[in-house]
């Protein structure tokens, strides 16, 4: 085999390697927003139930839509197993020098492994804290305690993955396979995932962490899409 063909081969690999990488991160996206589409779908919300002290009423319409948020922190743990995955994965083709490289994988190793915790945890109220509490229990204490973790968790973890994981991989990418587009955009992620983190250390309104959750999945979606038809 000559140098040329040989240099062809890898560079062919390379391109398929990283449309391998689009794809896990698109189904990780995809699997992420089927998973809000059930959350949205159940009528409930553990921020607002621990925001007007109503974790009580909260556990009763867990209990009535068992099924329903378990198919939704179903498809959340597929997908950020799938993200975590995918953004390692599309971090192996940005600049190996740079810094951002290494908070890439940092980014989407740590995020996802936290996720993986918490969503369990809230998984484990929808299947156990809410039927004792339906069935008489005092349980509303330790969901209260739960609860807190869970959503506290719940914002670092995604600030970590979709705002400093995005922005990191446009920054590593940028010179390689990221359009400048595509690099605004991860930045954009970055400043909301910034205003995002003001609730979680200032007591703040939780809404303000709101916008960082469709820009930056909006980004995983748009690098996978990028990434499968680099070189195309």
């Amino acid at each position: 085999m000559t140098t040329s063909t040989l240099t062809e081969a890898r560079q062919v690999g390379k391109v398929a390697n990283l449309r391998a990488a689009g794809t896990t991160t698109i189904a990780g996206a995809v699997a992420m927003l089927v998973g809000t589409a059930f959350w949205g779908a159940s009528g409930t919300d553990l921020e607002a139930a621990l925001e007007d002290g109503t974790v009580g009423d909260y556990l009763t319409d867990v209990a009535a839509n068992g099924t329903v948020l378990s198919a939704n922190l179903g498809f959340w743990i597929l997908g950020i197993v799938l993200l975590g995955i995918g953004g390692t994965m599309l971090s192996t083709h940005g600049n190996p020098d740079s810094p951002a490289t290494s908070v890439v994988r940092f980014a989407f190793s740590a995020g996802p492994a936290a996720s993986i915790v918490f969503f369990s945890i809230w998984l484990g109220m929808v299947v156990g804290l809410a039927p004792a509490h339906v069935a008489g229990q005092q349980v509303v204490g330790t969901a209260v305690a739960l609860g807190y973790a869970v959503t506290i968790a719940d914002s670092v973890a995604t600030v970590l993955i979709v705002a400093v994981g995005a922005a990191s991989i446009a920054v590593a990418g940028r010179d390689t396979w990221v359009p400048q587009w595509l690099f605004r955009w991860g930045m954009l992620a970055a400043v909301l995932g910034g205003v995002a983190m003001i609730p979680v250390v200032s007591g703040a309104p939780a809404p303000l962490g709101l916008p960082v959750v469709p820009v930056g999945l909006g980004f995983m979606l748009a690098s996978g899409i990028v990434a499968v038809r680099h070189n195309r």
